[in-house]
Parts: structure tokens; C-alpha cells; sequence
């Protein structure tokens, strides 16, 4: 007699996670269900332990990827947590690597008016690089002072000009970041012309951001003609995007 087999999702190749803010069950779910070839944690990791520990269940199923967001630098747990765990050279901040077969490049962190405000012209930028922040810091001036010798520990999550200015040039499938791209007037904190740019540049097909909470796909909403040069996605909070799309597995 036949017996139907239970539908199998396709195996994706890339995993998008919004922010885990401490929580990793619905990845850890998700990777065990999917077994995609990779996944990629938008910001705000927050881990309470180190990212290893809380992913060590799933580590041989699936490459684990990140970029960092504004909460990652909240605490001194934190910060270490992140930067400290034995995944933290898969941080895709400022850099591009090939994942799954994709290029993806990384930009974490936010966009601070203490250190960069890509919407004033660049003459207004305080402080263009980390080294410019310390130097100052160490002069006495009236920034936040120096944590660990260094800047402080906030601004490790702020986006500096140079390190957005080293990016250009370089050549990607796919630009994941914490902040949203331009297109995006109907969402309660407005994207940043920046990111656009920062993904035409790369000659990206595709940005996925977190940040917002909010589970969305651009063009589908209306908030991108189809005819964009990338699609755009945001990922919810405790939410996935599986890439490519497959008609049973797309925005959770």
C-alpha cells in the first residue's frame, strides 16, 4: 500500500534571524527543522552566555555568521558575550565572505549623530574613525571617556565613516545589516539612504536588516518598486528569512 511521505522543506541555503535580544530557542528550532547550510543573527545578539554556548547544540548542523547591533555593547555581559565568544571572528562586520555560496557583505551597528549622521554633509562628521573617537577621549575631551583603553564601550556599536568608506568598492550578492535601508517611510524608525547606497555600491541582490521588529519584504508592501536594484527585507524579532524564497518557506 502507499504510504505518503511527510512534506520535507528544501534544505535553504542562507538563514536570516532577527534579534535574538537572549532568546536563541527559535533559532535553535529552526535550524534543527530547516538545516540550512547557514545562518546570519541581524544584531542585537545579547547572549547571555557566550554566542557558542548558546548555539552549541546547532554548531555542527549549520555555519553560524553575525553582525552586531546597538544592544551588543549595553552591558559589559554583553559586549563579551559577543565579542569574547569563539564565534566572534564570524563577525561579517565591515568585510565581505563568501557563505553558502553567496558573497555577504556586513555592516552592524547604528548610525549616532556623536559619531556619524550620514544625512549631514561630511565636513559635520565629529569623528570619522575610532581612532579620531580615542584621540580625543585621551586629549579629555567631552565624549563619553575611555572603557578597556579604548573608546567607550557604547560607540563600539556606532557606525564610523571609514569603515562604511572601506566597503566601497568592494563586490557582493547580499548586504545584511542592523540599520534599514531608505525605502522605508511606513515603518516606525525611518531606514538611512546610506544603506541603499552602501548596496548599489557592493552591487548587492539582496539586504536583509533587523532592528525594527518588524517582519517585511519591501516590494511586496509597496515600499520598493519591484524594480529596485535589491530587494529588501526586514526581519522580525524572534523571526527567519530562508534564502532563496520557496513558495512554502519565506518571511516567518
Amino acid at each position: 500500500m502507499f504510504s505518503p511521505q511527510p512534506f520535507l522543506p528544501p534544505r535553504p541555503k542562507l538563514m536570516f534571524f532577527g534579534d535574538p535580544h537572549g532568546d536563541f530557542k527559535p533559532i535553535i528550532a529552526a535550524v534543527e527543522r530547516y538545516r540550512p547550510e547557514a545562518i546570519v543573527l541581524l544584531g542585537d545578539v545579547q547572549a547571555r552566555q557566550p554566542l557558542h554556548v548558546e548555539l552549541q547544540s546547532v554548531r555542527d548542523l549549520t555555519q553560524i555568521w553575525f553582525i552586531h547591533g546597538n544592544h551588543d555593547t549595553d552591558t559589559d555581559a554583553d559586549y563579551d558575550n559577543l565579542w569574547g565568544s569563539e564565534l566572534a571572528d564570524r563577525n561579517l562586520h565591515g568585510r565581505v565572505v563568501e557563505i553558502a555560496g553567496y558573497r555577504v557583505a556586513g555592516l552592524g551597528g547604528v548610525f549616532r549623530g556623536k559619531i556619524w549622521n550620514p544625512g549631514e554633509p561630511e565636513a559635520n562628521v565629529p569623528f570619522r574613525s575610532r581612532a579620531d573617537m580615542l584621540r580625543h577621549v585621551t586629549r579629555g575631551g567631552t565624549v563619553e571617556g575611555p572603557w578597556r583603553g579604548g573608546i567607550t564601550r557604547k560607540h563600539h556599536s556606532s557606525i564610523f565613516l571609514d569603515e562604511y568608506e572601506a566597503m566601497i568598492g568592494l563586490e557582493a550578492d547580499v548586504l545584511v545589516s542592523h540599520e534599514a535601508p531608505a525605502a522605508a517611510p511606513a515603518m516606525r524608525h525611518n531606514g538611512f539612504a546610506a544603506i541603499s547606497e552602501l548596496a548599489t555600491a557592493l552591487g548587492a541582490k539582496l539586504v536583509v536588516h533587523g532592528h525594527h521588529h518588524r517582519a517585511i519584504d519591501y516590494v511586496h508592501e509597496g515600499l520598493m518598486p519591484a524594480g529596485a536594484p535589491f530587494r529588501a527585507f526586514g526581519v522580525d524579532m524572534g523571526s527567519h528569512l530562508a534564502w532563496p524564497l520557496t513558495e512554502r518557506m519565506g518571511p516567518r
